[in-house]
């Protein structure tokens, strides 16, 4: 695999650019004592091969289980997925995945949502760690007991409830902003539930646009980024529900 050239995630114009770590940084760090690194792909991926010393979820989703797929987990449920996977109040957390950073995000999310914003995502996942030669491995890693307390911290402020998006639902200041796929959008596609379709007044612009193209995907610069959101009407005035 060619490495293309990739700006480093601290010159994208980003607002917050240490979301990131390099390849570089994660090879420096890996064994750094506070350091838990978390492969967030299926477990079927993991198996095949990962970064040695990661640790993989049960369930990249941290639904209340792998039959009901509605809510996150819990905050002791959570708390015990965190543990299980070696992270404690204190740990760096360090997710990737493969084919752009979709999985990674939502563990960042579900770990923001519970308090803990000790983390960041690894540029260029799995991808850019193999394209430089780096060591994987298909040896699982079990991190369960050598955790410390993790303790869950809701903050709502980031979870948009049933009640706030039907309030948005013709909201001027509010959009409502779809990043699933083509076919879950126009209802062809219901990933197993019952109805397909999305809310009405809804904005579709699937995650994939986010990304730069090629072998190494990466979350494109801040400038791009603003010109696709801007394109369908997405601009820093407006209240944003992400689903």
């Amino acid at each position: 695999m060619n490495i293309p050239s990739i700006i480093p995630p601290n010159e994208r114009g980003y607002a917050i650019p240490n979301t990131f770590v390099t390849t570089e940084w994660l090879a420096e760090h890996i064994t750094d004592a506070n350091v838990r690194v978390v492969d967030t792909d299926v477990p079927e991926e993991y198996a095949e091969g990962h970064i040695p010393g990661s640790v993989n979820p049960e369930d990249h989703y941290y639904k209340t289980s792998l039959e009901e797929r509605t809510h996150i987990q819990g905050p002791e449920q959570f708390a015990k997925t965190m543990s299980d996977l070696g992270i404690d109040d204190d740990t760096l957390v360090i997710g990737y995945n493969r084919g752009g950073g979709v999985y990674s995000f939502r563990l960042m999310w579900a770990l923001h949502y519970y308090g803990h914003t000790n983390i960041k995502v690894l540029d260029g996942g799995l991808e850019k760690w193999k394209a430089e030669g780096r060591e994987t491995t298909t040896n699982p890693t079990s991190a369960a007991g050598t955790a410390g307390t993790f303790t869950p911290k809701a903050n709502t402020d980031i979870f948009a409830s049933r009640d706030r998006v039907l309030n948005a639902i013709g909201d001027d200041d509010t959009i409502l902003m779809d990043v699933r796929t083509d076919g879950e959008w126009d209802g062809s596609n219901k990933r197993g539930g019952p109805r397909g379709g999305r809310i009405p007044g809804a904005t579709h612009l699937e995650w994939t646009n986010f990304m730069t193209d090629g072998d190494i995907p990466v979350l494109k610069t801040a400038d791009e980024l603003r010109k696709i959101l801007a394109d369908v009407g997405i601009t820093p005035d407006k209240n944003v529900i992400t689903y």
